[in-house]
């Protein structure tokens, strides 16, 4: 009997040790990441007052805006550790407010309140460090590029009347970001994972001020072998 319980504890453990997942499953894995996201941004516009004289440009002057979206992510591992992903990100910010605003209005230099709507979508490819077996930490570092796509401004001067300030109509811009993202997941099993993750963002336009933020949101994997290598 003695014998027959080894055998079958040995049994056992090497069948846990074949079918458990572990940290050799993460390579040659491909994985399909929805994350809905939100957060708070601070959206710089060019209105500041510059005292550079008459002619110079204004200087960008920041605002607080919320921002909700979501991401839809492809990751390969191609190290235990390793992942390289790609993300489609699409995202809108709340208006943002802009008061004491220095704007011209038909040439003439105009000071009032100022509130302008900022969409981004991107294409963002990385690195994501991994560490871990049933659950993993995550560091994500990544570059991106899109089209920051602005509203046309509104000017609140003189009570109740609102005007679109010269220059700053709608348009849509060239866009880059440089992004951060940590996050934990948990492996329900072989092939779902859920998680949540907080990310830090800083957005660098063509004609546009910068945009700084943070975010959080939730996170759902789905994973499969196309390949395997040994």
């Amino acid at each position: 009997m003695k014998w027959l319980w080894l055998r079958v504890t040995a049994g056992g453990m090497v069948a846990v040790t074949v079918l458990a997942p572990t940290a050799l499953a993460d390579r040659y894995e491909v994985t399909v990441t929805v994350r809905p996201v939100g957060g708070v941004g601070r959206v710089q516009e060019n209105v500041g007052r510059n005292d550079g004289g008459p002619g110079s440009a204004s200087r960008p002057v920041g605002a607080t805006a919320y921002s909700a979206g979501g991401e839809l992510g492809v990751a390969h591992g191609v190290r235990n550790w390793l992942d390289l992903e790609g993300d489609l990100l699409g995202a809108g910010f709340t208006q943002a407010t802009y008061d004491g605003a220095w704007v011209s209005l038909s040439g003439a230099p105009t000071m009032g309140r100022v509130t302008r709507t900022t969409r981004v979508a991107q294409l963002r490819v990385g690195a994501t460090l991994r560490a871990g077996v049933a659950w993993v930490s995550t560091l994500h570092l990544g570059l991106g590029l899109g089209a920051r796509m602005q509203g046309a401004a509104t000017l609140m001067s003189g009570g109740e009347n609102s005007f679109t300030p010269d220059g700053l109509g709608g348009k849509v811009a060239l866009d880059s970001a440089a992004i951060v993202r940590a996050g934990i997941e948990h492996r329900v099993d072989r092939r779902w994972s859920v998680g949540v993750s907080a990310e830090a963002v800083h957005q660098a336009g063509v004609g546009v001020a910068s945009i700084d933020g943070i975010s959080g949101g939730l996170a759902l994997s789905y994973s499969w072998y196309p390949t395997v290598s040994r």
